[in-house]
């Protein structure tokens, strides 16, 4: 991860600040560097704009449980299962069922 990239994004997202896809991808950005709290601000935006991104709320849930945000982990992983459900998007789904399964074997 560059900081020329990060710096292009937040270029974007001064553009439209309500770019769901911008706040997605500095998130990722964020979590790259292990700067979890920026990236769960970022991802839960991202969110805020486009609830239905199974993936999002992974990825929020992942920062969250970095930083031992274990109930609001939970919460993140619960949303995202439903929403990936609810757009049959069943390997999303999957892969925050095994997310709750390490976070209950970490808990």
């Amino acid at each position: 991860m560059t900081t020329d990239r990060l710096e292009q994004l937040q270029r974007m997202l001064a553009g439209d600040p309500t770019d769901a896809f911008c706040h997605y991808a500095i998130g990722m950005e964020y979590a790259g560097r292990g700067e979890h709290e920026a990236a769960a601000a970022h991802l839960d935006q991202s969110l805020a704009t486009d609830p239905d991104q199974p993936y999002a709320h992974f990825h929020r849930a992942r920062s969250l449980m970095s930083m031992g945000l274990i109930e609001e982990a939970a919460a993140a992983i619960d949303s995202g299962i439903e929403t990936a459900e609810s757009l049959g998007e069943r390997k999303a789904a999957d892969e925050l069922a095994d997310l709750r399964e390490l976070l209950h074997r970490r808990g």
